[in-house]
This record gives C-alpha cells, structure tokens and sequence, in this order.
C-alpha cells in the first residue's frame, strides 16, 4: 500500500470511527493525483483553475466539544499516519486547540520568520522574544564560524520560551551558489550534481549528512531542496541550482534530498512553486509572468512538487511569481495559487512565502499589506518582511477590524505548531564525517569522452580559465596528487560562467554545463560547484582516483559519450 493509499485508508477509518461516536461528519480528503513516475495532466487532475476559495484545513475542520473528545480518547492510538509527512488527526487537533488559545498579538507573531544579519545573538534574542516570532533565517552577515553560530542558534531557540513546539532556526544553504554557511559546513556543489547522480541513494546519504551537520549547529529548518526545473540559460537565477532540465530527474533528485533532511531531524523546504526555472525574470528583482497554461505546467514545473508532496514533504514555499491563468497576483499572494496547492496537490504542510523583501513584492506592495495579503491568501508562514514589526501589527489590526479573519490566522500558526511539534520528534542518525559534499561531487561528476577509465589528465598540466581562485585550489590539489602544473602538458579549461566554451584538452563546466556544446576538447566533465569539495572531487576524478558517477542532468549535444552509462 503507498502512503497516499495508506492516507485515505486512515481517513476513511478516522470518519467511521467519528460519525460512531456522533461526531459530525467530514469530508474526505481527496488522493494526491501525482505520481513521480508520469506527468500530471487531463487523465490525473483537471487542468482548469480551481476557484478561490479558502485553503482547506490540513485536517478535517471538527467542532471544540468533538475535538477535545478526539484529543483525550487514548482508544484513538494511530497506527498509520493521516500525511505522508507524518502527523495524525490528534496530533492536527491539538495544535488547532493551542493556536486558539494564543492572544491575537501572539498568533500574528508566531506566523513570522524574520531575517537576522548580524553576529549579535543577544540581538536576535530580543527581536523574537519581543515580538513572538515563530523564527529567524540566519543570513550570510550573521555567520563569522561554528562556535559563533551555535550560539546564535542557541539565543534565538531559548528566546522562544518554553513553548513545545519549539522556535524555527532556518537558513538558506543548498550549496552551491546559495550557501550562507560557507566555511562552516563542507561546501555542497550545486544542487544540479544531485540531479546528475545516477545513485540517488548517494544523494539521499548526502543530505542526511548535512542535516545532521546543520541539526548540529541548532538549525531546524533548511529552505532546500530546489524543486524547480530549469529551461537553461534563459533562466534567470536557478541555472544549476536545479537538479536538472527533467521533470522526472528532478523530481527523483528532491525526493531523494528530502527524505536526508528528514531523517535527521531537519524540516526541507521544497522551493519555488509552483516552478521559477521556467520564466525570464528574477523575482528578486521584478515580477515575472508565467504564461504557460496550468495543464502545460503541470506537464512540466508542477511534478516534482506533487511528487514531493505525495512524498512526504513538510514545507513548499511559494514563489513570487504571476500565473496568468490564475491573475496577475504573485503565487505567494494568490488565493488560487494556495487553493491549487491544497486542492489538487493535496498538500497539508507548511505553506512558505519567499522572502517578502524580494523585488516582486516591494515594488507594488506596502509591507504590512503584503503580509496580510499572503496570509490572508493561505500562507502559513511569512518569511522575511522587511519590518516584522510593521507585519505583526498590520496582521493585528486587520484581524481586529474584520478584515482577516481569525481563523485563518489561526490555522496558520496551527500548522507552524504542528510541524514544529512533528520536527521535535524526529530521530537523528549516526554523523558519519565530513566527506559527504566531497563524496555527492563525485558520485555527480559527469565525464564524456571516447577514452573512459583511469586518469583523464598526463603527469603535468596547464590550467586555465574559471576565476585565479579556482584554478589556485585546482593547482594546489593536482600538485597534492603528484601532478606538475606549469605551462606544459595536459591543457585544462575552467568553464566558470554556465555559458563558457573553452578550448582545451579537458574542459570542465565548474556550474551549469550548457557551455560545453560550444567548447573543444577531447574530454568534457561536469562538475556543478566550485567548493573546496568539489575542487578535490575533480582533481580525485581527473587523476584516476575517483570513478566519476553522473550523468548529464540536462540536454546537451556532444560528440562523446558518457563515461560510465
């Protein structure tokens, strides 16, 4: 039985147990029509647009008395859980009853997840405590090294207070070109050496490893894994922090990722539905358009959100981009985009804004406005406003005034209650060391050439392109290898820049590897980071080391193949 069929077996189990002891009756949620091996589309999920109605609730809406009934009958033990991810009716049930229970000013606080940019954990500290925030993401400036950010972790959870579902310490670090903590954790390559691994048990072990190096560090929630799926170069910002161009792979890829983090105790965040590889515009700074049609979407940008989803995971967040099918509202601030979410992908988790000081949403919105208009279209969470305090009370005073209701406002930090409390009870695993970046660069670095196995480059080299940092850690890592760097001998160009086309004997793509179609060389490999890590996992795959595990993760036509397929 799949999760999704073991789902609607428990409700359908849970509404006969109910109705028997004269609850009233709900309706059944419906199955997630996704599957990671087809496309969504006619024959899954209507294509039309659904209607903006409220988001659903992430379990059956029941009244106080039969609530409580439900919360206190240890008859009700659950076997098998009602979400993929994981919590059950009572669990739903219980958290609905807290977030009631919160004053007005505590729920608008709770529902906040503001940035801090400084190394000041007394600071940090302060701004959740007095203003009740749900959390912090630590940004670049607020990470110096480990004994640093453990305690700014540690500031902010304590700040908290003693409620049990905990304060969110989240962060944004997916490798490769988005890393806040560089220097402090093994630098990950870009996310598309995931989508390039063949064994995506390797990328699951990946992930569970930086999860545990992150869970270490006091952080609880990672906005990762990247669920888009890139068009290539005319992509504006995701590139190669996609797992590839491939619905699919893609979809494989996040799944893979998602069940690391999950499996020590950290909460992924699936970004940036529903899709930001497919449109020409960076959010940061505009507004991008989405013109495809839902059923083109959902035969492309949308799999590997519903796969995630049927998947198990806890959190999506919301882009701030515009589908014209469903208005000209970013998706973060659309009730259809929610409604889409809830509705026909059947999600139940954590829904995530992008950060709400992005250039999509600064340039038409007030920032008080615009925390009222995602929460009011069914976000969740509200991540980074410009002013938390400005968003706090703009919530405040349109619950206050009738414009939000309280409901909504409550389911939201319902669900923040809900995961925090499913996230305590997450078991770790076993830190196995600080390969794992080394060893995903590996297991994704992809070699084309019509000689495969053993060394690809000569007892002496030459490099050239790429930034002088690169070709310096690529020096010093041959030199370690016993291999002589000079102006003779095997010719190595760095493609730094996704499009680069270099003209050596091995050219190597150190981002995305669109470049390599128009490049010359008589052997082609991908790597997808410029980490310390990777630079190594290059050198063990150039000298022979290292057996090279990828495979291309996005459509290129070259003149070799493959090494290894």
């Amino acid at each position: 039985m799949s999760r999704r069929q073991s789902a609607t077996a428990w409700v359908a189990l849970s509404a006969t147990v109910l109705a028997v002891a004269g609850s009233v009756t709900w309706a059944a949620m419906r199955p997630n029509p996704a599957d990671a091996s087809v496309t969504l589309g006619p024959s899954a999920t209507p294509s039309a647009s659904p209607a903006p109605t409220p988001s659903p609730q992430p379990f059956p809406a029941m009244p106080a008395g039969d609530g409580e009934w439900l919360a206190n009958t240890p008859s009700l033990s659950v076997v098998e859980p009602m979400l993929s991810w994981g919590p059950t009716l009572r669990d739903w049930t219980r958290a609905r009853a807290t977030a009631e229970s919160l004053t007005t000013e505590e729920a608008a606080g709770q529902v906040i997840v503001a940035q801090w940019n400084s190394t000041d954990a007394e600071g940090a500290a302060d701004l959740v405590e007095d203003l009740g925030l749900g959390g912090i993401i630590v940004m670049g400036n607020a990470v110096d090294d480990a004994e640093q950010v453990s305690a700014l972790t540690s500031a902010i959870s304590e700040a908290g207070g003693d409620r049990d579902w905990g304060t969110v310490v989240s962060v944004d670090e997916e490798g490769g070109t988005v890393s806040r903590l560089r220097g402090v954790l093994p630098g990950m390559p870009g996310f598309m050496a995931a989508g390039a691994t063949r064994d995506k048990a390797a990328v699951t072990e990946a992930y569970t490893q930086q999860a545990v190096d992150l869970e270490g560090l006091g952080f609880t929630m990672d906005f990762a894994p990247v669920a888009d799926v890139t068009q290539g170069p005319s992509d504006p910002v995701i590139r190669s922090r996609a797992a590839g161009d491939d619905p699919q792979r893609v979809a494989a890829t996040v799944n893979a990722a998602v069940d690391g983090y999950v499996a020590s105790g950290i909460v992924p965040v699936a970004k940036h539905f529903p899709g930001h590889g497919s449109v020409d515009v960076d959010s940061h700074e505009g507004l991008p358009i989405q013109d495809a049609s839902i059923a083109e979407l959902e035969k492309f940008d949308l799999i590997p959100f519903a796969s995630a989803i049927d998947a198990g995971v806890p959190a999506v967040m919301m882009s701030h981009i515009a589908v014209e099918e469903w208005g000209s509202k970013p998706a973060s601030l659309d009730p259809k985009a929610y409604a889409y979410l809830r509705n026909e992908l059947n999600f139940t988790g954590l829904a995530i804004t992008d950060a709400l000081n992005m250039g999509a949403i600064q340039e038409d919105n007030d920032p008080g406005d615009a925390a009222v208009a995602a929460l009011a279209a069914g976000a969740d969470v509200l991540l980074l406003p410009p002013s938390p305090q400005a968003a706090r009370d703009a919530i405040i005073e349109a619950v206050e005034s009738g414009d939000l209701d309280r409901s909504r406002l409550t389911d939201a930090a319902a669900r923040m209650i809900l995961a925090g409390r499913w996230r305590a009870e997450l078991d770790s695993v076993e830190d196995t060391g600080a390969g794992y970046a080394h060893d995903l660069a590996i297991a994704g670095a992809t070699v084309a050439t019509g000689r495969c196995g053993g060394p690809l480059i000569g007892d002496s080299v030459s490099i050239s392109g790429g930034s002088e940092g690169n070709r310096a850690a690529l020096a010093k890592a041959l030199t370690e290898r016993g291999v002589s760097v000079g102006e003779t001998g095997t010719s190595i160009g760095l493609a730094g820049a996704d499009t680069s086309s270099p003209t050596a004997d091995v050219v190597v793509a150190l981002r995305g590897p669109w470049g390599l179609e128009n490049a010359t060389a008589s052997v082609y490999v991908g790597l997808y980071g410029t980490s310390g890590s990777s630079i190594n996992a290059l050198a063990d795959v150039l000298t022979g080391e290292a057996e090279p595990g990828g495979d291309w993760p996005v459509a290129l036509d070259l003149p070799v193949p493959v090494c290894g397929k």
